[in-house]
């Protein structure tokens, strides 16, 4: 029983660190702006251009990915997640125009949705109870990494290191957090819900209820 909750606990702490990572993702390209401007040979406005791409990546999978998750489970979302945010952060620091940035955007955008269709049912599925709580407290995950990496930029500057440095650390811990996640298993998601007689019921949604799904789906992300 001990051995159960140690692996519940290594399997919620792994989730909530994505999310400390995704949240100095959402602001990691406006706080270097600078730099990349140079880099890339554009002014702040090419870097805000690059910055757009974030929404249209995570538009691009937030429904599919949803499916999908129900249907072969929240880990392997999660994991692709992660193995998506990764080449975002690599690629940011090594592209050398706008147009190759524009593109790792894009991934960081699929990814932050890969993690949502993974992480979201992962957690009310481990925390029945509590569900509400537990996804409550991804967003303060997420909020934690946006105050954290200003603070870490602010470091790099004052000593001069090169600003690819935050990248580098977001990269290193997706990377370890892959491997704990790895050696975690989770419950195969269902797309089903009980009934009280404790009968499995498929999730049939209209047409209206879908598109409310997503509507509302975009107006919570607008606040994290």
């Amino acid at each position: 029983m001990l051995l159960v909750h140690n692996n519940k606990i290594v399997k919620t702490i792994s989730l909530y660190i994505n999310y400390l990572v995704h949240g100095m993702a959402i602001v990691i390209l406006a706080q270097n702006m600078s730099a990349l401007s140079e880099q890339w040979h554009v002014n702040d406005a090419g870097v805000s251009f690059v910055i757009s791409s974030l929404g249209i990546g995570r538009l691009l999978v937030l429904y599919i990915s949803g499916i999908l998750s129900d249907r072969y489970g929240r880990k392997i979302f999660i994991q692709l997640g992660i193995l998506t945010y990764i080449p975002f952060f690599i690629g940011i620091v090594l592209s050398p125009n706008i147009y190759v940035a524009y593109v790792c955007g894009v991934l960081a955008g699929a990814a932050n949705s890969f993690l949502d269709s993974g992480t979201y049912p992962a957690l009310m599925e481990l925390y029945p109870n509590d569900a509400t709580t537990a996804n409550v407290l991804i967003k303060a995950f997420a909020s934690v990494g946006e105050l954290l990496l200003p603070i870490l930029v602010t470091v790099i500057e004052f000593y001069k290191i090169w600003f690819g440095w935050s990248f580098v650390l977001c990269t290193a811990i997706f990377a370890l957090n892959f491997l704990l996640i790895s050696r975690q298993k989770f419950p195969k998601g269902s797309g089903k819900l009980q009934d009280k007689a404790g009968k499995s019921q498929k999730i049939r949604l209209t047409f209206r209820e879908k598109i409310n799904a997503v509507a509302l789906t975009g107006s919570v992300k607008n606040l994290v």
